[in-house]
């Protein structure tokens, strides 16, 4: 499990903030959720049921100015395996690709 960012960081957005997550493991990913970091409870399911098999990639669009820049991300694969990013300044993300693997 683990995640690496693959493009330069760009200056603090002032509304929706949009990244890519690419997954680089061996099996389809299934979910990749966001929360606060004082949440007890993931995030819905940014990818609305959808899949992204290895090598493919999606964009994640949010508004972080509604609650301040920190998340915790969780992606969840087909083999089981979850990739775990705790307090991610996504504002800093803003056309960003995070590689996540299983």
């Amino acid at each position: 499990m683990s995640a690496s960012f693959a493009a330069a960081v760009m200056a603090r957005p002032v509304g929706e903030v949009r990244f890519s997550i690419q997954n680089g493991g061996d099996t389809d990913l299934r979910a990749f959720s966001l929360s606060r970091p004082t949440s007890e409870a993931w995030g819905m399911d940014r990818l609305a049921g959808q899949s992204v098999s290895p090598g493919g990639s999606t964009e994640i669009v949010i508004q972080p100015s509604l609650g301040g820049c920190l998340y915790d991300m969780k992606a969840s694969f087909a083999s089981g395996d979850d990739a775990r990013l705790f307090a991610v300044d996504v504002c800093r993300l803003n056309g960003a690709e995070i590689i996540l693997t299983d």
